[in-house]
């Protein structure tokens, strides 16, 4: 599957023989990414993992999605294994989302204030609902958010989620934690298991904020390698956020509060996060 044993698109059609229009998406050391459509659930996309892939991960992530109740989180279809002349694969179908991420947005250049706050207020309300059933999603970043062609933002992979209630797939005596760097609070990156929780989230979606209303993530912005971003969330926070609009004093206290560098200074869950974010929406017109 993975370079020169990449599966076709014609051994997909026979093996798949319900997905029509089977096109590539993407793919990484982990698993392709397609996407097809189905005759009973529409829209779909259908990742084969890789027969190395770490077959706990996957089952955690089809876990996590099935139990995360929440309208801004693509479900989960079906799943199964399939024989490939590499070995067996693990697969999953899940409903797709038609639009661009917010790093493909990005592209574009800095948010304007409604895409803004419904950007906050969509993916904190996915953030609660993760952690109402006590899963933290580890990797929210531009990259794993997805803006549909009606203005929703959706949540996307689960692949690092955190299971609070399960045993943790991470070695504990890793030095680091699974992370994607400058998006990461502290405790996730030196992987200090006991403090991580739904605050490590806000965290993540704060400088996702940040750098969708300016165009830059500060802890990333120049840096030679992920020491150096390591002591950037180490030692300081992000700058205030400067913007225009009537909420924008409480905008801006509630963005500095979720990146907070100690996550005894953040929002004490993401549910609270999520009505900070609400009431000020609520002032602002925007659902």
């Amino acid at each position: 599957m993975i370079g020169k044993s990449k599966v076709t698109i014609t051994w997909l059609a026979r093996q798949f023989s319900d997905l029509q229009s089977i096109r590539p998406l993407s793919q990484g050391g982990q698993k392709q990414v397609f996407s097809a459509l189905h005759p009973h659930d529409g829209d779909v996309v259908l990742k084969l993992m890789h027969p190395n892939a770490d077959i706990k991960r996957t089952e955690r992530e089809i876990i996590a999605v099935t139990q995360v109740q929440s309208a801004r989180v693509p479900k989960i279809l079906g799943c199964g294994t399939v024989n490939t002349h590499i070995g067996t694969c693990f697969w999953f179908r899940e409903q797709r989302i038609q639009g661009p991420t917010v790093r493909e947005r990005l592209s574009n250049g800095p948010f304007d204030i409604p895409l803004l706050l419904r950007l906050a207020l969509h993916v904190s309300e996915a953030l609660a609902a993760a952690e109402d059933v006590h899963i933290v999603h580890r990797d929210v970043k531009p990259e794993n958010l997805i803006l549909d062609r009606v203005g929703d933002f959706w949540l996307i992979d689960f692949g690092i989620a955190r299971h609070l209630g399960l045993e943790s797939l991470t070695a504990t005596a890793n030095a680091f934690g699974n992370v994607t760097w400058g998006y990461a609070p502290l405790e996730q990156c030196r992987n200090i298991k006991q403090e991580i929780d739904g605050r490590a989230d806000l965290f993540a979606l704060g400088v996702t904020i940040f750098e969708c209303a300016t165009g830059t993530n500060p802890f990333r912005a120049g840096a030679r390698d992920v020491l150096e971003i390591l002591r950037r969330v180490e030692k300081g926070n992000l700058p205030r956020l400067q913007l225009s609009f009537p909420s924008t004093g409480e905008f801006s206290d509630l963005i500095s509060t979720l990146t907070q560098r100690h996550r005894i200074h953040r929002p004490r869950s993401a549910r609270e996060a999520y009505e900070w974010i609400k009431e000020i929406c609520d002032k602002e017109g925007i659902q």
